[in-house]
Order: C-alpha cells, then structure tokens, then sequence
C-alpha cells in the first residue's frame, strides 16, 4: 500500500534485485582479490545480471514468456563461451560461479513475480554457501564412510520415512501415533547431529571444554562416561575433565526445555523454574571448576570420542523406546495414578530424560495426563539422571574427579529438589 502510494512500483523491485545481485557478487569479488584470480563476474557482474532477469520478467508480464526464455538463453551461451575460454586456455576450475550466475536472473526475476521475499532469502542462502566453502570442504575432507552413511540414514529417516507414517492414534489407549513418534525421534536425532556437526567443525583440539559443551548436545551421558575414563590415563586433567562433565550436564537442561516447548509450549512454565535453577548451580559450580582448570588446560588438550549420532537402527530404537514409556506412563497413570507416573519416569531417567520428557509432554497435550503430574516427571527424571551420572562418574574416574563431579553434582540436585518443591508444594 505505502510502494502504490508513492508510486514506488515497480522500482524498488529492480532495486530489491540489484541489492541482492550485489550480495552475491560481493562474495565472488572478495574471493577473486584474495586468490588473485580473475573470473568473469564480480560485484557489478552478479548486480546486472539481477538486474536483468528482474527486466526480462518485467517485459515477460507485458509481450509474453518468449523475452524471459530468448534472454535466459543468451546468457547460457555466454557462459558456455566464457567456460569454453578458460578450458582453451588450460584452465581447469569449477564451475560454482557460473551456476551461480545462472541462479541469480532467476531470483531477480522472483522480485518482479511477487515473491521477493523468497528471493532475497535465497539470495543470502547463496552467499553463505559461496562463503563458506573453506569450511565445507575441510568438513568434506574430514568425513568418514560412517559419517556419510549416517547422514544419509537421517535423510531416509526425515525426508522418506516421516511423510510415509499415517497420523493418527493407534494401540493401548490410542496414544501411539506413528507419525508424531517418528516427528520427535527426528527432532532429537537432529539436536544430536547438530553437536555432532559443530564438534567436527571445530574439531577437539578447541579444548575439553568446548568438546563438553557440543558433546552435551550429542549425549551427556556418553561425555560423562568418556572423561570419566580418561581420567584414569591423564589423572592431571581430572580438574578439567570434571569441568567438561559438567558443562556437557549443564547443556542438558536447556536441551530439555527446548524439548518440552516444541512438543508442549503450555508445560514450559511448570518446569522452567527448577530446570533454570539447576543450570544457574551448575554455571556457578562450572565457573569455580573453570579457574582451578585453567593452568590445567593449558597442558594438555584432547576431547571425547563421541560416534555419529545418527544411524538408522539408533533411529528405530529411540522410536520403539518412546513408544514403549509413552504406553507405559499412560499405563501407570491409569492404574496406579500420579505415582506410577513417577515410578517411571525415576526409572527411565537413569539412562535416558529425552524419552520421558517427550513422553509425558506429549501425554499432557492431548489431555491424557495432568500438566502438574507431567511437569514432576521432567523434573524428576532430570534429577535421577543427573545422579546416575554423579555415579558413573564416581566409579569410573580418579578419586579427584570423583570428589569434584560429587560435589558439583550434588549442588544441582539439591537445587533441583528446593526450587522443585518450592513449585509445586507451596
């Protein structure tokens, strides 16, 4: 309404397409100067050719599509001489840039076809890809077989499986939905993926610190175990390797939170105040543990062998095991009330929190579990888990570790147990 009232059509469309031709060529300019090699496109080159399918489309909608698909080919063919010149030349390079510039008229062409937002997404989408192709090809480099096969299975499991599944509730008391089981078993794979991608980009030599954090997201329980043993071969680090279990432990709270407010936004603010009083202890503690670790990490820096996160048969268990606590919690909620609830949800977060939270938060958004009931769960699971963790780690450790992990920990739970009773006994 404002471009119509200033009589702004279609210019700031051509503009729109200039900007972000210019995004694009920026990118390849800064790239040409610092490898001192010449392409045939740069800022102005990339901005012009917006330019121009942002025209072509503009006489599209007037003479006909004839002008977009003869001028869309002329531009093929400059290309192809273009590339014909280099390899006459003995060149022998990539062509990114020239499907770049095949890209780019199209998307000034979308500013003119009333989808300039999508243009202009795309058009930074493309830079970024164009930026980071240092790191995308040391990512390419470093990847395994296993990693590629893992990628591949989440694509299968995401992308193939998950539009299959019928969605609607099957099984003892209707709750098994097939699809929204296989939707959450995606989402917490790809959390898993998520720190597993970051910790191979960043690679372990950052620090135990930085490798605590990311394998927080990978898996707090496999970190806890993984430091704790290694202790036992570099009991000088053992400060520090406290520091990475606790910092891995810390990542899970907010991890938790995330959960529960995908699944259910309205359980968020039951257990937001416990969970946030847990991390805020844990920070604290971190904190402590972070200065007397200092002179430590500097010695030595090493990280935690973590395997990729996402294969299909882990996939399939995580998904027959949520089904399995989904119809047990219902179960023990039918039969034996609020406290079969907790029964289970203590049980199962000894090795795991991410079932039960999803579990119980999903029971509650269809009604068939009290919020306050569901809230007690996450928190309780967290807290067993949290010990359970203080116990792996004190049986497998040094001594030192253990006296800091049991100390840092214990602070957490205790925590969790005031803030918790304050909530929901009060």
């Amino acid at each position: 309404m404002i471009a119509q009232l200033l009589n702004l059509e279609p210019w700031w469309r051509f503009a729109a397409a200039l900007l972000v031709g210019a995004l694009i060529g920026l990118e390849r300019e800064f790239v040409q100067q610092r490898s001192g090699e010449r392409e045939f496109g740069g800022i102005r080159t990339f901005a012009l050719m917006a330019l121009l399918g942002a025209v072509a489309a503009f006489l599209t909608d007037l003479y006909g599509p004839l002008i977009f698909l003869a001028v869309y080919l002329g531009l093929i063919l400059l290309l192809w001489a273009s590339l014909l010149a280099s390899a006459m030349r003995g060149k022998e390079e990539g062509i990114t840039t020239e499907v770049t510039a095949l890209l780019v008229p199209l998307l000034g062409a979308m500013m003119i076809w009333n989808q300039p937002a999508v243009a202009a997404a795309l058009g930074v989408m493309t830079a970024l890809i164009l930026a980071l192709k240092p790191r995308l090809h040391g990512a390419a480099r470093r990847m395994s077989a296993e990693d590629m096969r893992a990628t591949l299975e989440f694509s299968i499991i995401s992308a193939v499986i998950l539009p299959l599944l019928p969605n609607a509730g099957f099984g003892p008391f209707g709750v098994l939905n097939p699809f929204q089981i296989w939707l959450l078993v995606v989402f917490v794979s790809g959390i898993g993926f998520l720190g597993y991608v970051l910790m191979k980009l960043l690679g372990p030599e950052q620090g135990i610190g930085i490798t605590g954090l990311l394998g927080g997201l990978v898996s707090s329980t496999a970190t806890t175990l993984s430091f704790a043993g290694r202790s036992k071969t570099n009991a000088g680090l053992s400060t520090v390797l406290a520091q990475g279990i606790l910092l891995a432990s810390c990542v899970m709270l907010p991890r938790v939170l995330i959960e529960v407010a995908v699944v259910n936004p309205g359980l968020v603010k039951q257990v937001v105040v416990p969970l946030v009083a847990m991390l805020i202890a844990g920070a604290i503690v971190f904190y402590f543990l972070w200065r007397r670790g200092r002179a430590e990490e500097k010695v030595e820096h090493g990280g935690v062998e973590l395997s990729n996160p996402l294969r299909l048969k882990t996939a399939i268990t995580f998904g027959l095991v949520f089904a399995v606590v989904l119809v047990a919690v219902e179960a023990a909620n039918e039969y034996f009330g609020s406290a079969g609830v907790y029964v289970a949800s203590i049980l199962t977060g000894i090795t795991d929190v991410d079932s039960i939270t999803l579990s119980v938060s999903n029971l509650s958004l269809k009604g068939l579990l009290d919020a306050r009931v569901a809230a007690i769960a996450i928190i309780l699971a967290t807290i067993m888990n949290t010990i359970a963790k203080a116990v792996m780690a004190m049986v497998i450790g040094t001594p030192r570790l253990r006296r800091l992990v049991s100390r840092a920990f214990g602070v957490m739970v205790l925590t969790g147990l005031i803030s918790g009773a304050a909530i929901f006994l009060l």
